[in-house]
């Protein structure tokens, strides 16, 4: 027995964890090729790969007894069957229908994994592809020659084998000969596929002494004579191999047979996946995620003990050098490309443009990208609201695009790209851009008071107040005024800032910028008052000395500060006037008065809310060298408000 199974023997549960990650993984790729195919001519690389990712979800489900996962991926190998080889043409129907299993599939995975508290009901899309999987034809007919046998296959694993295959067809004997350098021959009528079939006879036989062909057209199996062996049966009917499967399970060789069993699932789970395409690269391997999360708080830890040490003992050079080195290593773990996140959109792109009767076209670039995998999942939901958006608002009818000259099918465009310590990702449409006037009629109807001469950026920014919204009709797709405030809310959560960009009739660019990590940033510490306050090294632009006079105060704008030709509003963080940071936040500048500039260090950052309560104006914040503790200031919030601080 081989130390794999016994492994999965004594703890299925991480069994089951590793085939819910590949089966994440083989669904993402599934997905990905079938939105790419071209149903008039699909590729036959694609087919073969989106089979051969369908027929380990399900060999590898059906061993750990995910019969239902098993059951449905069965039908979507069937349909692929056929259409790989060219008993039928794929069609839009075909495409819609095995999409839809991927749904059903991750819905099955997630239920099992626990993450859902009821069994999802796949029986129509199930239904679906069993229908579009009718060929005129009979079930299919295969010849098997296994050996030459280097050594007898035991009593347990033939009857287990010869179980499975009663389960798939019928199966009729024409010669065996179990024994040393002999071969075991048969013809079976198979509804399944070739695949099913070596899948079930790898279980116990080396794929190299395994042979199938088409049978000769001769031959007649029905009045072929039987050769009568009283070791072993050659067929068995599904009822009974149940029976007999209980009957060892509750009997004195439920270990050994169990045991055998096991060894050969793992083993040909094993060799199945040599004909599967690398899901990560042989060099790497799997780690938990707590494991991760705790050795990040531990080079946090150190960070922060580097910098006691460094203000204590003067400077320590090599030790500041060592821990960054570590703290880049460390961080880099963490780090995934953006892809995962980008790999959803096609999907949406395709389903919403068919809702809406819009021609779209889906551009992506720079997926490989790489952030801090705590970012995917709290960015994947403000990037779909933008890209709904750009689809549902931007981007016009495919008449109107034609009658202004422009192509029917609009284009969408998701970027990504590292710029410092953060990520910039941009969402980009060609299609009608924001109306300015619009936005301003529907501001005075709210009672926002925005000048008209104001400049493009700021009148921009109004479509992100709650509630804001030009649409002349609400749709079950958007135009209630909710979501992009919730947009740069959940933006800002993360640290980020989100700009947007337009030109009347050329479209819209959405720019959301996130820093890096979520656990160390790059930041300037300042005084006020005798108390440290660390800024966003991102969000700094400038910092300057100020001369007496030049902060006035401006009607119905309070104190300003005038920086070259812009009079920016001024934020107190202390009661001096000589020195001023100009920060910068969703396109907005102010000056904060501070005491003194202390410097520019890294910071670990850790949760205010969660170790005590949110604050209006603080982000997080960190401890420092001395020990003690230091706010992180929301910018964004400093900002706005309209009161000093």
């Amino acid at each position: 027995m081989s130390s794999a199974a016994a492994r999965a023997l004594g703890n299925p549960a991480a069994f089951h964890a590793i085939f819910f990650e590949e089966a994440d993984e083989h669904l993402a790729a599934i997905e990905r090729l079938l939105l790419g195919i071209d149903a008039a001519v699909p590729s036959a690389e694609d087919l073969n790969a989106i089979f051969r990712a369908a027929h380990s979800i399900k060999g590898t489900g059906g061993m750990l007894g995910f019969t239902e996962i098993a059951a449905l991926t069965h039908e979507l190998e069937s349909l692929l069957d056929l259409l790989r080889r060219e008993e039928r043409e794929m069609t839009r129907q075909d495409i819609d229908a095995m999409l839809r299993a991927v749904d059903g599939v991750r819905a099955q995975v997630a239920f099992r994994r626990g993450a859902a508290a009821a069994t999802p009901d796949v029986s129509e899309v199930q239904a679906e592809l069993a229908a579009l999987s009718v060929t005129s034809g009979r079930p299919r007919r295969f010849a098997v020659t296994l050996g030459p046998l280097a050594a007898p296959i035991e009593a347990a694993e033939l009857e287990m084998m010869l179980g499975g295959l009663a389960q798939m067809g019928s199966l009729e004997q024409r010669q065996i000969d179990n024994v040393a350098g002999g071969a075991i021959s048969f013809e079976l009528a198979l509804s399944g596929t070739e695949a099913d079939l070596k899948s079930v006879l790898s279980l116990v036989v080396a794929p190299a002494l395994i042979a199938i062909r088409e049978p000769a057209a001769s031959a007649n199996a029905a009045t072929a004579p039987a050769v009568e062996d009283p070791g072993v049966e050659l067929f068995v009917s599904a009822k009974e191999w149940r029976a007999r499967g209980a009957e060892r399970r509750h009997g004195a060789g439920r270990r050994e047979a169990d045991d055998q069993f096991a060894a050969a699932l793992v083993q040909g789970r094993r060799e199945a996946d040599q004909h599967l395409p690398a899901a990560a690269d042989a060099g790497s391997i799997r780690v938990n995620v707590d494991k991760i999360d705790r050795l990040v708080n531990l080079v946090g830890e150190l960070v922060i003990t580097e910098a006691m040490l460094a203000q204590k003992y003067g400077a320590l050079t090599d030790l500041a050098r060592h821990t960054r080195n570590l703290q880049e290593a460390v961080m880099a773990i963490r780090m995934v490309p953006i892809s995962a996140v980008f790999s959803r959109f096609p999907r949406l792109v395709r389903e919403l443009s068919q809702r809406l009767g819009k021609e779209v076209e889906m551009r992506l670039s720079g997926e490989a990208t790489e952030l801090d995998r705590g970012l995917i999942e709290r960015i994947t939901d403000p990037l779909t609201h933008l890209v709904r958006n750009a689809i549902d608002h931007g981007l016009e009818a495919p008449e109107a695009r034609a009658a202004a000259g422009k192509p029917r099918a609009g284009t969408v465009s998701l970027s990504a790209s590292q710029r410092g310590g953060s990520i910039v990702i941009q969402v980009r449409d060609d299609g009608r851009g924001l109306d300015r006037a619009r936005i301003l009629a529907r501001a005075a109807e709210r009672g926002m008071r925005v000048a008209p001469d104001a400049p493009d950026r700021e009148v921009w920014q109004l479509v992100f107040e709650p509630g804001f919204s030009t649409a002349e009709t609400v749709t079950d797709v958007s135009g209630r005024g909710v979501g992009m405030d919730v947009v740069r809310r959940n933006i800002h959560l993360l640290g980020g800032t989100v700009e947007l960009a337009s030109s009347a009739g050329a479209g819209t660019t959405v720019t959301v910028s996130v820093p890096l990590t979520l656990a160390i940033i790059e930041a300037m510490t300042v005084g006020a008052e005798g108390k440290t306050y660390v800024l966003p090294l991102a969000s700094v632009i400038e910092s300057r000395s100020i001369a007496k006079g030049e902060i006035r105060g401006l009607a119905g704008q309070g104190e300003t500060l005038r920086v070259r030709d812009e009079y920016l509003p001024v934020r107190r963080l202390g009661r001096g006037e000589a020195l001023a940071v100009i920060v910068e936040a969703d396109g907005a500048r102010a000056a904060l008065l501070v005491d003194e500039l202390i410097g520019q260090q890294q910071v670990v950052v850790k949760s205010l809310e969660a170790n005590f309560r949110k604050v209006r104006g603080i982000a997080a914040a960190t401890i420092m060298g001395d020990g003690k503790v230091a706010l992180i200031l929301d910018l964004n919030q400093l900002i706005k408000q309209e009161t000093s601080c």
